[in-house]
């Protein structure tokens, strides 16, 4: 991805180019789920609902199991964009 391409993600969603991203992976997934909604694939709001509900899980297994976030945010990110790709037939879950 290109540092222009980057920065047009960063500024479209709002975020702060000094600490988004700790990992290039992460960018890469942020830039699939924008480009796919964009694409009309799904819209931003349905991706929202997906990350949610995968934080809001996270948090009742860390408070069941006494736990803490250790910056586990594009983990839930990547594990929402995978769920909706399925339910949306872009992709198919990967066999254990």
């Amino acid at each position: 991805m290109s540092a222009t391409a980057l920065e047009r993600l960063i500024e479209a969603a709002r975020l702060d180019p000094e600490h988004v991203f700790s990992a290039p992976w992460e960018a890469r997934a942020f830039a699939i789920a924008l480009q796919l909604s964009e694409s009309g694939h799904f819209t931003w709001d349905e991706f929202r609902e997906h990350l949610i509900a995968e934080v809001r899980a996270s948090d009742r297994i860390r408070a069941r199991d006494g736990t803490s976030d250790h910056g586990e945010y594009y983990d839930h990110f990547l594990h929402a964009l995978e769920k909706l790709l399925e339910e949306k037939g872009l992709a198919h879950p990967m066999s254990s």
